[in-house]
């Protein structure tokens, strides 16, 4: 079986839409489709439910998947180890992490867990929670650092991946102050909803407060813009727009030069982790030497 065929039945199965899987994976619809059906025929059992109005998972996709990445990611394993033998790697880390922990969490955390000589060459990309679960689950990133919350379904199997805590934040409800440095907007008025600076769905702290106020109660709030990147909700907040819930580790300059201000009181914070991840499989000796670092408490 040709393994690219794996990673377009992966792209389909994260996209549930032929047109944006082909486009990501560079090629026509229909050359596309072709393709997912000779997977198909090589499984001998539809994978997908095509409709006119969606595509989903059948039952048999639903299984397939974790074996079908399971499979992508033992391929990159059998590459890294083939090259580790031959004398051909590099120290290197390939880490992922989410825009809102990559501005100014990540890199001073990796400074406290290893100089640069120790971590090597860093390959780190930012980007949203959805994407860094993509690279981690393909193999494309050996680590994987986000936010976690206490009550949000995770993305990753305990069966395939660890996880280490590294951190601890909070996210936080603020707001552009007024003329005489008060919230222009606050939470729990009697003025009616708040007009509210949201996450969109492929961001992890969308999930996050999405859970968390399921449990906890909803605050009054209008939304009135959304983006998948913290930091575009961080200038829309600056900018008078709204109320965005921002993790303290990325308002906390804003907040201590007065550029925004607490949107409420302690009762409104959203207390979240800071996590690592990483495949259960084994790693580059230097990667597995870096994880030893981090869950030995030389982490933050």
């Amino acid at each position: 079986m040709d393994l690219a065929l794996l990673e377009d039945f992966l792209e389909l199965a994260r996209e549930l839409n032929f047109s944006r899987a082909a486009e990501k994976r560079n090629m026509t619809q229909p050359a596309f489709s072709r393709r997912i059906r000779a997977l198909e025929d090589a499984m001998r059992t539809p994978l997908v439910l095509r409709t006119t109005r969606q595509v989903a998972l059948t039952p048999a996709g639903k299984a397939f998947q974790p074996r079908a990445a399971a499979i992508a990611r033992a391929l990159a394993d059998a590459q890294r180890e083939a090259l580790e033998a031959a004398g051909r790697t590099q120290r290197s880390l390939n880490l992922a992490a989410t825009h809102a922990l990559s501005y100014t969490f990540v890199p001073r955390w990796l400074m406290h867990v290893a100089g640069p000589a120790e971590v090597g060459t860093l390959n780190m990309v930012s980007d949203t929670h959805r994407q860094c679960v993509d690279l981690v689950q393909r193999g494309e990133a050996s680590f994987f650092i986000s936010h976690r919350g206490p009550d949000t379904p995770q993305d990753l199997s305990e069966r395939q991946f660890r996880h280490h805590v590294i951190g601890n934040d909070r996210l936080v409800p603020v707001s552009a102050p007024d003329a005489a440095g008060r919230p222009r907007w606050r939470l729990a008025t009697d003025d009616g909803p708040a007009p509210y600076i949201g996450y969109g769905a492929a961001s992890g702290l969308h999930a996050i407060l999405e859970s968390h106020w399921v449990l906890h109660g909803r605050p009054d709030l209008r939304q009135v813009m959304s983006s998948v990147l913290a930091a575009t909700n961080l200038e829309m907040a600056k900018e008078g727009q709204g109320i965005a819930y921002l993790p303290g580790s990325l308002a906390e300059r804003d907040l201590d030069r007065g550029r925004l201000v607490p949107a409420g009181d302690a009762s409104h914070h959203v207390p979240v982790q800071v996590v690592i991840y990483r495949p259960r499989s084994r790693l580059s000796a230097h990667c597995e030497a870096f994880w030893q670092k981090v869950v030995s408490g030389s982490a933050v």
